[in-house]
């Protein structure tokens, strides 16, 4: 009873501290609030979020930027476009989400600029949406991916085609086969961008899903998966991906977001951790992250803490392995998620 009630405290601490980390950086990451009312919100928390200011040389000195030339280009309901960008002293995600190993709790890298700074952004008309830009967060979270991979890479969606260039013109690399669904991102692509890279790069019309499913991936050193616009929306399609990746074990697999991914799940359980030694009833639409989580024994603080800090993939991918229907047929869990972390059920 001493050991429930230890636990029981622990988790009632982390959730509480996390839940006001998670309500503080509301609004933070999307240019929504000024640099100094940042500052105000974030008061107290500041081992908790990180705050860079950014020369504009990251952008204008970047190889993608400085060597493919940009315009406003249509094609079908995709467009490309040089006008957005990020507002002078204004907040905006800069890095991954990531737990800290000692707190467990999340720690958060925001960034600003001291002027105005405009990228390369590519969407569609209709619906509005943003689909990639080359913008800092962007660039920084595909750097450890660029340096690593060698050989010969596959690419799971094709945006600005900013990795295929970052990654072509490494000596390492030979070739970049890019896997793109959208025939009018793709044209975009051939049409404009293609013609100023070179000939390492080649671009086919296809499902990722399908391409793994039925293709041979032996030939390939690597494989990086982006087709998804953020982590909220990525975990249907990455379970899926998990599983078609036991296919080729030959072949190193990337998930773009997947560490940020990781940190949502993880404050996901924290929550629910709670509910389960308050004895709270948890709501069935949350049942896939419970089956996850119920999956491992979890009855100590330090069960908890081996928990939250073991790698992800590995816990997914297996949980993928007993599961393949359950893992196969999720729809979107972008509103499940988003209920989750404010509602906290």
């Amino acid at each position: 009873m001493e050991q429930i009630k230890r636990t029981r405290e622990f988790i009632n601490e982390l959730a509480d501290i996390e839940e006001l980390i998670f309500d503080n950086m509301q609004g933070l990451n999307r240019g929504d609030v000024s640099l100094w009312d940042a500052k105000k919100q974030i008061k107290g928390l500041e081992r908790n979020c990180e705050l860079t200011k950014l020369s504009p040389t990251l952008l204008s000195d970047n190889p993608y930027i400085k060597n493919i030339h940009t315009d406003e280009w249509l094609v079908g309901n995709v467009f490309l476009s040089n006008l957005n960008g990020y507002e002078e002293y204004k907040t905006y995600v800069y890095a991954m989400r990531k737990r800290d190993s000692k707190s467990l709790t999340t720690l958060y890298h925001l960034c600003y600029f001291d002027q105005n700074v405009y990228f390369p952004t590519l969407g569609t008309i209709i619906p509005q949406t943003k689909w990639m830009a080359v913008e800092p967060s962007e660039i920084k979270s595909f750097e450890p991916f660029i340096k690593e991979a060698h050989g010969n890479v596959l690419l799971m969606g094709c945006g600005l085609g900013y990795v295929a260039y970052m990654l072509s013109i490494k000596d390492n690399v030979d070739l970049v086969t890019i896997v793109e669904l959208d025939p009018f991102v793709k044209s975009m692509f051939e049409t404009y961008l293609k013609p100023q890279m070179n000939n390492k790069i080649s671009i086919v019309l296809g499902d990722a899903l399908e391409f793994l499913d039925v293709e041979d991936l032996s030939k390939y050193d690597y494989c990086s998966i982006d087709i998804w616009h953020g982590a909220m929306e990525m975990f249907p399609i990455y379970t899926k991906c998990l599983l078609l990746e036991q296919k080729h074990k030959n072949t190193k697999f990337h998930y773009w977001l997947e560490e940020d991914l990781h940190c949502v799940l993880e404050t996901i359980w924290i929550i629910l951790l709670k509910r389960k030694f308050n004895d709270e009833k948890i709501s069935k639409d949350l049942k896939i992250f419970s089956d996850i989580m119920e999956s491992h024994s979890i009855n100590t603080e330090e069960d908890i803490k081996t928990f939250l800090t073991s790698p992800k993939r590995k816990i997914i991918t297996e949980w993928a392995l007993n599961n393949p229907d359950a893992a196969r047929n999720q729809t979107n869990l972008n509103p499940l998620i988003q209920k989750a972390l404010k509602n906290r059920v």
